[in-house]
């Protein structure tokens, strides 16, 4: 049996509307309309810069344990800061496996992070390890845990180790905010780089071409 957007997408669920410039930002599903329209709120966010193109399409992403459902929609209504969505998905789906969505997956891409607090850097505590989510040249995702609410807006220190390459330091912005376990106070928060020097973009970038071009690789038969 074919599966259907809807078959997927419920009210209460938090998904992610990525744009056609593969920028994307956390939702709430708050309703479904006629059992055809799905109505969402950004999370954390008072208005969303959403690009898209000429069909006015998004990409709903549902996370999985194992990969991510990407189901093509329309948007059929929204308001003026686009942090409210009523979304027309066109039967287009698609699932991928966690490592060709979320890009860095190898163990050897590593980041540790400190928070910011009144622009100063508490040099008592260390840096903290956290596992990368995902990873492009303007920001990262990341799963930490810490004892303090995180919130957007708030400001960090990135060490970001990659293979083959001397460690990056960056300083970014909290952007978006999930939390994943209060009871292990655990988050899931997107990061906008705001000071990186351009070669260590550059760093970034050739290594998420480099991890995209090895996974489309076919494995040698043995």
């Amino acid at each position: 049996m074919q599966v259907e957007a809807l078959d997927l997408v419920k009210a209460g669920q938090i998904v992610y509307i990525e744009d056609v410039k593969g920028l994307s930002w956390p939702f709430g599903v708050s309703n479904i309309l006629n059992h055809e329209l799905v109505v969402c709120q950004a999370l954390g966010r008072k208005s969303t810069p959403l690009n898209t193109n000429a069909l006015n399409t998004v990409t709903i992403v549902l996370p999985e344990e194992n990969g991510a459902h990407l189901i093509k929609a329309a948007i059929d209504e929204s308001d003026e800061t686009k942090s409210r969505l009523v979304l027309n998905p066109t039967g287009e789906i698609d699932f991928v496996q966690r490592r060709q969505y979320f890009r860095l997956s190898k163990p050897s891409a590593i980041a540790h992070y400190q928070l910011i607090e009144k622009e100063v850097i508490d040099a008592e505590i260390l840096p903290v390890e956290a596992l990368v989510w995902d990873l492009s040249g303007c920001g990262i995702g990341m799963v930490i845990r810490s004892a303090k609410t995180i919130y957007t807006g708030g400001k960090m220190k990135l060490i970001i180790a990659l293979a083959e390459e001397r460690a990056i330091e960056v300083v970014g912005e909290i952007v978006r905010v999930m939390p994943r376990s209060i009871i292990r106070n655990e988050y899931l928060v997107g990061v906008n780089f705001k000071k990186i020097r351009e070669s260590d973009r550059d760093k970034i970038i050739k290594y998420i071409t480099q991890e995209q071009l090895s996974l489309r690789k076919p494995k040698k038969k043995a």
